[in-house]
Formats: structure tokens, sequence, C-alpha cells
């Protein structure tokens, strides 16, 4: 299988200084799986692996010259009578593959979402193996890979800890779509003599995670721009309370056999919260798992590097070279003493839970897990003083942008899951994660930046779990944590909804208790644009037969639309 991507090493280049559950970095960990690699750039074996479960054909070689290219668009799409002078405008940046394309054919619109666009945009453009270049190319398509603003090259400015709140004050998901729209509505090719713009070209809009809550949005907004969507794993209710994040993984993990493993986490847990509870415990606990110097870091902060514990799940499941979910519970359930497994119990009910604790504290990935993410240097030995501040601000510029927007907007606080399934220390609270908005942006103040994510008004503009336009196929994994807050949510909290398989009629928009989609089995996030995954096959397949059945209902219209801005290629 030939990956023609260069990002084979990212893992080691670009962690430093990202949070483990912060947007940056899930986003590059969700690109680097779905390009078939684990994090550290080493291929995913998988028993039923073949060279590509496609639901599209692809040319063998591709040698079509695909550069950066950028857009002027405004800071303000809302100014007032239309003058966007006062804010200015920012340069937006995207990449076109046009080689594939056949008079009549759809624009495919990529969108990269919460991260820097240029490590990805050759594996979805360039790369064999890419399932969104394989679609451009059986549909006789113009591929685009667009970059959100304040990311990557689509910023106003440069972006560091130092940056001032009021910069920004227009990074809106509601600008953001507005980007698009008044992008699609200018766009053309000087090689491809036909009209591209929405209004003769259907444009179709595919992201996962973030992004498929953008592609959702913009086909309910945009409607006259954006003629189809695909949105897997969409989180689009904001909630400011996200501890149900978590339980996905209890129960992806007792699915996949781990009960030990997950029943002596949750025994852990339990026990370190009690020795939190004392400084004094507290303290040798920390030199315990983090060595010399840790005792003096905050028990929230503590608990933040526990539960990185389980960050490579969403992409990877038990997977995820280095730090995955089965080399760590391999390392729980073994007794090095007696060469034996822990039974379906685990050994915490058999050994005592100090045993599993002690174990937890002794996995050789944890201190160095710890270190990367949050860019410190615990020394991992009692004995040994390191520089161990857990303390953290992030500090790469995708990952500041991210936080504002979750810290602003969505939410997504993934505090303790408390109850019988916890599996994240209670120090992890909803006032530990206000605090970390606050501790990034300590200049920021209200209406700017409020107190806590204003969920209420993001759910009122953009429809939360209700959200139902016409001709968006929707999907999601079966163990997915950002399922439960998408319309596939299946928790007791959330609207239940029944997913059909079965494409509605053009402009058929669907009822408060169903859903045109399908929910992959054994899978968490974006499984299904990952190569070697039967089910992501099952859902490309559903998808490739809604739109060509939509396709055949587009008609174009008159005029031309109303987006307006200028080009330049780098």
């Amino acid at each position: 299988m030939r990956l023609s991507i260069p990002i084979a090493a990212l893992w080691l280049t670009r962690l430093p200084g990202v949070l483990a559950l912060d947007g940056a970095l899930l986003r590059q960990l969700a690109e680097l799986a779905d390009q078939g690699l684990n994090a550290d750039g080493t291929p995913i074996l998988t028993s039923d692996e073949e060279e590509s479960f496609s639901a599209f054909s692809v040319s063998s070689s591709d040698t079509e010259n695909i550069v950066a290219e950028y857009v002027e668009l405004p800071l303000d799409n809302f100014a007032k009578n239309g003058d966007f002078s006062y804010e200015g405008t920012f340069w937006n940046r995207y990449w076109v593959k046009e080689g594939a394309y056949r008079p009549g054919g759809p624009v495919f619109l990529y969108d990269v979402g919460e991260g820097d666009a240029e490590p990805y945009w050759r594996g979805r453009l360039e790369s064999e193996t890419s399932w969104f270049r394989q679609m451009v190319e059986e549909f006789g398509g113009v591929g685009i890979v667009w970059e959100h603003r304040f990311y990557g090259n689509s910023t106003p400015g440069g972006i560091d800890i130092y940056t001032p709140p009021e910069v920004f004050q227009r990074l809106t998901t509601a600008q953001s779509l507005a980007d698009i729209d008044r992008f699609a509505n200018q766009f053309s090719r000087k090689n491809i003599n036909y009209t591209l713009t929405p209004d003769k070209t259907p444009w179709i809009m595919v992201g996962g995670s973030y992004p498929a809550m953008r592609a959702a949005f913009m086909r309910d907004r945009y409607p006259d721009t954006i003629f189809a969507a695909f949105a897997s794993s969409a989180p689009v209710e904001a909630k400011i309370d996200m501890s149900g994040y978590w339980d996905p993984i209890v129960r992806g993990m007792r699915r996949y056999g781990f009960g030990n493993c997950t029943n002596d986490v949750i025994a852990s847990i339990s026990y370190i919260d009690k020795q939190l509870d004392r400084p004094s415990t507290a303290a040798a606990l920390k030199k315990k798992f983090l060595g010399l110097g840790a005792e003096k870091t905050a028990n929230a902060d503590f608990a933040d590097a526990l539960s990185y514990t389980f960050s490579t799940w969403q992409s990877y499941g038990m997977e995820g070279s280095p730090y995955s979910l089965r080399k760590f519970c391999d390392h729980m359930s073994y007794d090095p003493e007696t060469k034996k497994t822990a039974g379906a119990d685990g050994w915490a009910k058999k050994k005592g839970v100090k045993w599993s604790v002690d174990r937890w504290a002794k996995w050789p990935y944890f201190v160095g897990m710890t270190n990367q993410y949050l860019d410190t240097n615990c020394s991992g030995n009692e004995e040994v003083e390191g520089n161990c501040e857990l303390d953290y601000v992030v500090r790469s510029p995708a990952g500041i942008a991210w936080s504002w927007q979750y810290c602003t907007e969505w939410g997504y606080f993934q505090s303790a899951n408390l109850g019988p399934n916890q599996i994240v220390s209670k120090y992890s609270s909803l006032t530990h994660w206000h605090d970390m908005c606050h501790r990034q942006f300590p200049t920021a103040t209200p209406p700017l930046f409020p107190d806590w994510p204003a969920t209420a008004r993001t759910n009122a503009q953009f429809g939360g779990w209700h959200i139902r336009p016409s001709q968006v196929y929707w999907s999601g994994g079966e163990f997915d944590p950002w399922r439960t807050l998408s319309p596939m949510s299946a928790e007791s909290w959330a609207p239940r909804v029944r997913e059909s398989p079965s494409a509605p009629a053009c402009g058929q928009k669907g009822g408060a208790g169903e859903l045109f989609g399908y929910l992959l089995r054994d899978a968490q996030h974006c499984y299904d644009f990952r190569v070697g995954v039967k089910e992501g096959e099952r859902s490309r397949g559903i998808w490739g037969e809604a739109l060509r059945k939509w396709l055949k209902c587009f008609k174009p219209r008159k005029g031309r639309g109303k987006g307006r801005g200028r080009e330049w290629k780098a």
C-alpha cells in the first residue's frame, strides 16, 4: 500500500505543547488514522486488511501539480451595509485537484477544520488510498481541501499565547461558514471552461468531527451553496458537561475483551481520588507516578495526566502505537511475578486495589506520554527531581484557536464521568475545565469571552441535536465518545432516533425521530474515512448510492452567487 503523504513522523515532531484532549491534537491523530498510520507513523495492521476498502475507483498515478492557493475574505462577513473596510480582510488557504474533472461534475470540498491543513492536503488529494480522491475521480469532479479561518496560514496574523483576545473576535463558527459560502460563489478555474459556482454546479461538502458539524450546518444555513453533505461523527450539540465522553470508552473496552483491565482502572481511580483528598497521601501518589517534583502539582492537573491514558481511543480504539490502550491493558493485566494474566474480574479484586494502582504507575509509557503531551520534564523517579509542571497552557497556534472556540461556543468539557464506570479522577471537574479556559486567556472578559461557554446560544443558532437538513448523510461509530453529542447519540439524556440506510428523496428533511445514516459497529471516531476498515467501506457505499441519487435532482439556477473575493497562487 502506497501512502503518498509527508506526515509519517508527525507524532514525533508536532505534538509537544498540545493538550492531549485538545482538538488540534485529535485532528492530527484522526488524519493519521484515516491514512492507515499509527500515531508514531507506523502502518496500522489489522487481520482483515486488504490493499484498499473503497466504494469508488481510483486511477493508478497522479501527476497533477497541486499548489496552495489563497482567496481574500473579509474578517467580518456580516458587516453592516456590506462595509468590510473597517475590520479588513485576510487570506484563506486551499488546495484544488482538477485533473479528474469532466464537464458537469460536482465540486467536492473537504474541510480540515480545527488544524493546520498543510500536513494533510496531500493525503486527501494525492494518496492512492484516499477515499476523498477516489470519490472526486469517480464522479469526475473538482476536489478542494479547505483550511478554516485562524488555522494554518488562514489567519489575519500570527497566533501565540500573547495574542490579545480581541484578535479572536471573528473566530466563530458562523463566520467560518460564511467564508465557504463567499468562496464557493466566486470559485472558478482558468483551465475549466464551465461555471463552477453553486448556481450551475453542485457543491458537496465532506467532513469528520467538527468539519462534519460544519458540513451539516452549511447544508442547513446555505442550501443554495451546499447541495449535499457527508457528516461523519458530528457532535452538533453544544454542551458544557461532556463527562459522557468517557462512557463509550468503558463500553468499548469491555466489548473488545478488556473488561479485566477496565475493572482495575475503575477501582484504581476510586482509590486514587481518596489518596488525592489528603495532602500527605496525594504527594506520595504523584511522586509514585511522575517522580520527585510532581508533588507540587495541583490535583486537577495530575488528574488530567491520568486521563491521557485514554487519549488515543477515539482514533484508534485499543491500538495506536506508541501509547495504545492495548499496551496499557496488557501491562495492567499481567502479573510479572506469577507470569499470569488477570481473569475477567481483574487483579484489584483479588490482589487489592493498591496493587493495580502501583501497576498503573509503573506503566513504562506513562511518564514519556505525560512529558510529550504537556511539554514538561517529569523524572519518573522518586529520588530524582524533575521540572514536572502540569499546569500547562496550549502553545500551538491551532491549539490556541480551538481552545477559543470550545471555551466560547461549544463547551465539550470532558470532566470525570462520576458513577460506576468512572475512569477519570473527580478532580477533573467542570470547574477545572472552566479554570483552564481562563488560564489560557487570562485577559479575556465578557461579553467577548463568556465566563462559561455560551452553549445555549450556540444550539439556538445551529439547531443542536435536532438539526435535520435534507441531503445530509450522517454516520458514527458505536463506541465513538463524540457520538454522545451527535444526532446518533444513544445516551439516556439525548433524544433517540432511528437510523435508516435508505436515502430519502431529494429535498426531503428527516423527522425528529429519524435519521438517514449508518452506525458503524465496533468502531470509533470517523472510522468510515479510514483505509482497512470494512464498516467504513459499507458506510461510504451508502453515501455513494445516495449521492448518485441526489445528483440527478440538481437543476442549475439563473444568476450568479453573491460571494466576492480575489484569488492568487503562492
